[in-house]
C-alpha cells in the first residue's frame, strides 16, 4: 500500500482521533486499537469488543480533518480485526477499510510527534456524550479532564518509546472468558512492540482474530467424505466467518466444491494436508491464514484473505487451446526459466531461442514483444505485470507462491507508445468499473477501458464492467509519462454472482470481415450524451499490436483523430448524425460490412456510406451486408459512414454533395496537420492568425484524408484553419506546439 503512491508524503501521526461508534452498548471498552503506522500513508487497525450492528457509523477526527465509515450491511462479531490503509490524505486512490467504506473530508493525517485519542460516543462528531476509549502515543500523559477516561483501563498511554512512529499489540489473542476481558491488555503498553523510526515495519498488521477461553476449534475430520460444506465432516459444523478452522493430516483430505461459498475466520492447513478450492468456488478467510502443508486453488477458483497469511499456495490458470494468452501470476514469487516452461509445456525454442514467454515493451516502435531466450537465468514473474504464453497443448500454468497481501501498484507509461500490458494480482477477481474509476487519471478520456485478447476472435476487446478474471492481463493505455496504476485488494471479489450486462438502449454494432477474421465497433445512443468526446463511454481502440484488419468510428464533433472502438452519441438526433467509419484492411482483399442492432426506433434504417464509389447501403434488414473488393489498402477515415434516416437515404441522399460536417481537421504532430472526410473535388485549405492575418494558402485534391506538412515558419500558438468547398466553407481553430 506504500509503494509508488504518486502523492506519498510523510504525514506526521496526530493521534488526536475522535470517534463516533454506534454499537450494542454505549460505553468504554467497547473498541481498541491494536496497531498504527504513521509513516508512509498512514494506517491503524482496530478489534471490536463487542457486536457491531450493521451500518453503524464511525467518525475518526483529528485537529483537522474526519474520516467517516460505514461498518456495511452485516453484523460484526466481537474480536474481528478491521484495518483502515492509507489514511493520509483524501485523495489517495488506497485510502480504504477491510469492512464496509470510508471517506475522508478535511486534511486527517497522522503524526509522530504524540497527540492524544479519544473515542466517543455522540449525537454528531461535534458534539460527544460518552467518551469510550483512548491513546497517546507519547510518554507525556495525555489531559483526560472531562472524558471519563483512566489511563492504563480504558485508555492507552503508548510510552515504550517516546512519540513512536508505529506500533501493534504484541500479546495473546486467546483465554479471556470474555472480550471485555482483552481491553486490561490492549491498553497495557507493555504488550505492545512500537519502533520509533519506521512505522511500516509492523505491515501488514495482523488479522488473527481474539478468541475467547474455552472457544471449540473447528476441525476437519472428513468423517463423511471430501466436501467442505458438509457439517458432518466437521468437529463444530460448517465453518463461518468467525469460526477458529484447523484442517489436520488425516486420511481425506477438504474440497471446496459444488459451487461453494467457503468462509472461516483464522485457517490452519497442518503440514502433510491439502486444501483443494474446485473452479467456480471460493473462500473468504476474514482472519489469518496459515499454510504449512498445501493449498491449492484450480483455475476459475478464488479465495480472498482479509486478514495476513504464511505459507505459499499453488494456482492453475487453464487455457483450453495452443493460442498466445495474456497472463498475469496470482502469487508473488514464482520464476520463469528452462524448467518451469518445460513443465508447464511452453513452446520452448520457437524462432531462434525463442521461448513463448513474453513481455510487452512500449519503449520500441515495433517489435513490443520480448520473449524469454532459452538457457537464460530464471526470472521473476513481476506481480501485477502482464505476460503472453502459449503452450504446446491445452492445460494448465501452475503458479506456486505466496499471497499478494497488500494493494499494488505497477508501472506504466507513455514512451514509443501509450500501451502498458498489466494484469491481476490476485488469487479472486477484480472489479473492472471499480478499477477505472481508481485509475481515472491514469487512463486517457478516450481510454477509460480495459483491453482483454480474445484469442478465439484474434482481437482485443475493450471492457468497461465485468470482472477481471484470476491469472488474467490486460492492457490498458497511459494518460501519464511515467508513474503507476493502482490495484486496490479492497476491489477483489469471487466469481460467483457476476452480472451478464445486457443493453437496453439503442445500439449499433457494426462489423467487418475478410474471410480471415472478422472485427466490429460499436455505436450507443445515450440519454443526454454529445457528438463530442463523452469520457468512460467512448473508448479508444487498441493499437498497441499490428493487425491487418480493424474497424472504428471518429467522433462526429471535436475529433482529435482518435479511433474509436466504442461510441456514444445521443438518442434524440438520428437523422443528423453522420459517423465517420474507419477501416484499414489490405489490398485485393473482399471485405464484408453487416450490422447487428438492437431497440432502434421503430422505422428506423440503417445505411453505410461509401463515397468513393458513390454507393449508400441498407443494413438493418434481414441478411443485408454490404461486399467490397479493394483494389488498394485502405487505411483511415473518410471513405465510409454509418446513418440513420426513417427516410430511405438511397432514394434521397446524393452522395457526389460533400457534406460539411463529415470534414474533420486536427494536428496528429507538432507539424502535420490532417483533414478528412474530403470528397473527390478541389478544395481550398487557408491558416490565419488569431489577428486574421493569412499564413498559408493551398489547392487540395483528394477523395478522403490528407496529410499536410505545416510550415517552419508558424510558430508555437493558436490558428484558424479555413476550408472552402464547393458547398461551403468551414473554420477549425488548432494549437501547434
Amino acid at each position: 500500500m506504500k509503494k509508488n503512491y504518486l502523492h506519498q508524503q510523510c504525514w506526521c501521526l496526530v493521534f488526536a482521533l475522535f470517534l463516533f461508534f454506534k454499537v450494542d452498548a454505549q460505553s468504554t471498552g467497547e473498541i481498541a486499537f491494536v496497531g498504527f503506522n504513521s509513516d508512509g500513508d498512514d494506517d491503524f487497525s482496530i478489534v471490536t469488543l463487542v457486536d457491531v450492528s450493521a451500518n453503524t457509523t464511525l467518525y475518526i477526527k483529528d485537529a483537522a480533518g474526519f474520516i467517516t465509515w460505514n461498518t456495511g450491511g452485516s453484523i460484526i462479531n466481537a474480536g474481528s480485526i478491521i484495518t483502515f490503509t492509507d489514511v493520509d490524505y483524501p485523495t489517495n486512490p488506497y485510502l480504504g477499510v477491510t469492512k464496509g467504506t470510508i471517506t475522508k473530508s478535511g486534511t486527517f493525517n497522522w503524526s509522530a510527534s504524540g497527540e492524544a485519542v479519544y473515542i466517543y460516543v455522540g449525537t454528531d462528531k461535534d458534539t460527544p456524550t460518552t467518551y469510550i476509549a483512548g491513546m497517546i502515543n507519547s510518554s507525556t500523559a495525555a489531559d483526560l479532564t472531562g472524558t471519563g477516561l483512566t489511563s492504563g483501563t480504558n485508555f492507552l498511554q503508548l510510552n515504550t518509546i517516546a512519540s513512536p512512529d508505529g506500533g501493534v499489540y504484541s500479546a495473546s489473542r486467546a483465554n479471556k472468558a470474555t472480550y471485555a476481558a482483552y481491553l486490561g491488555e490492549l491498553v497495557n503498553p507493555t504488550n505492545w512492540s512500537s519502533n520509533s523510526t519506521n512505522g511500516e515495519l509492523f505491515l501488514p498488521f495482523s488479522g488473527e482474530l481474539f478468541s475467547l477461553t474455552g472457544t471449540t476449534i473447528n476441525s476437519w475430520t472428513g468423517a463423511i467424505s471430501s466436501i467442505w460444506n458438509l457439517a458432518g465432516n466437521w468437529s463444530n459444523g460448517i465453518p463461518t466467518a468467525s469460526s477458529i478452522v484447523t484442517i489436520p493430516n488425516i486420511a481425506t483430505s477438504p474440497v471446496i466444491s459444488s459451487g461453494t461459498t467457503a468462509f472461516a475466520g483464522n485457517l490452519t492447513i497442518e503440514a502433510g494436508e491439502l486444501l483443494t478450492i474446485n473452479s467456480a468456488n471460493s473462500l473468504t478467510v476474514s482472519g489469518l491464514l496459515t499454510i504449512t502443508g498445501d493449498l491449492s486453488v484450480q483455475s476459475g477458483g478464488s479465495i480472498i484473505v482479509e486478514g495476513s497469511t504464511t505459507g505459499n499456495f499453488t494456482y492453475s490458470v487453464h487455457v483450453a487451446d495452443t493460442n498466445w494468452h495474456l497472463i498475469s501470476s496470482p502469487v508473488v514469487g514464482e520464476q520463469y526459466d528452462d524448467a518451469w516452461n518445460i513443465a508447464n509445456s511452453i513452446n520452448v525454442s520457437g524462432t531462434g531461442l525463442n521461448d513463448a514467454v513474453s513481455t510487452y515493451d512500449n519503449t520500441v516502435a515495433t517489435g513490443n514483444w520480448k520473449y524469454f531466450q532459452t538457457g537464460s537465468t530464471a526470472t521473476s514473474f513481476n506481480s501485477a505485470q502482464g505476460y503472453s504464453l502459449k503452450r504446446t497443448s491445452a492445460g494448465n500454468y501452475g503458479f506456486i507462491g505466496a499471497f499478494s497481501n497488500d494493494n499494488v501498484s505497477p508501472a506504466i507509461s507513455q514512451n514509443s507508445n501509450q500501451w502498458n500490458l498489466i494484469g491481476n494480482p490476485y488469487p479472486s477477481y477484480l472489479d473492472i468499473s471499480s478499477f477505472i474509476s481508481l485509475n481515472t487519471a491514469n487512463l486517457p478520456s478516450a481510454f477509460q477501458s480495459i483491453y482483454v485478447w480474445n484469442a478465439s476472435t484474434n482481437s482485443y476487446n475493450a471492457l468497461t464492467t465485468g470482472k477481471i478474471h484470476t491469472g488474467q492481463a490486460f492492457f490498458i493505455n497511459s494518460n501519464i509519462a511515467s508513474g503507476t496504476a493502482y490495484i486496490a485488494k479492497s476491489n477483489q471479489s469471487h466469481q460467483t454472482g457476476i452480472t451478464f450486462y445486457k443493453t437496453s438502449s439503442p445500439q449499433i454494432k457494426l462489423s467487418i470481415t475478410d474471410g480471415d477474421s472478422s472485427k466490429f465497433t460499436e455505436i450507443n445512443y445515450l440519454s443526454n450524451k454529445t457528438t463530442g468526446l463523452n469520457p468512460g463511454l467512448d473508448i479508444g481502440l487498441f493499437d498497441g499490436v499490428p493487425s491487418t484488419l480493424s474497424i472504428y468510428s471518429h467522433l462526429i464533433t471535436q475529433s482529435e483523430g482518435i479511433a474509436f472502438t466504442r461510441q456514444a452519441l445521443p438518442d434524440n438526433d438520428y437523422e443528423n448524425l453522420i459517423i465517420p467509419i474507419g477501416v484499414n484492411a489490405e489490398s485485393g482483399k473482399e471485405v464484408t460490412f453487416l450490422i447487428n442492432h438492437q431497440n432502434l426506433p421503430q422505422g428506423l434504417m440503417v445505411f453505410l456510406e461509401n463515397t468513393k464509389e458513390k454507393t449508400i447501403t441498407r443494413l438493418d434488414e434481414a441478411n443485408s451486408v454490404y461486399k467490397i473488393t479493394l483494389t488498394e489498402a485502405t487505411s483511415g477515415i473518410g471513405r465510409f459512414y454509418l446513418r440513420t434516416s426513417i427516410t430511405d437515404l438511397r432514394k434521397t441522399l446524393n452522395v457526389t454533395n460533400n457534406s460539411l460536417e463529415q470534414i474533420s481537421m486536427y494536428v496528429t504532430t507538432h507539424r502535420n496537420l490532417r483533414i478528412t472526410g474530403l470528397k473527390n473535388e478541389k478544395v481550398n485549405l487557408t491558416i490565419h492568425s488569431l489577428l486574421g492575418v493569412q499564413i498559408f494558402d493551398q489547392n487540395l485534391q483528394s477523395n478522403s484524408t490528407v496529410d499536410i506538412s505545416l510550415p517552419s515558419q508558424l510558430k508555437q500558438g493558436i490558428y484558424i484553419v479555413k476550408i472552402k468547398t464547393n458547398n461551403g466553407s468551414i473554420n477549425k481553430k488548432i494549437y501547434i506546439n
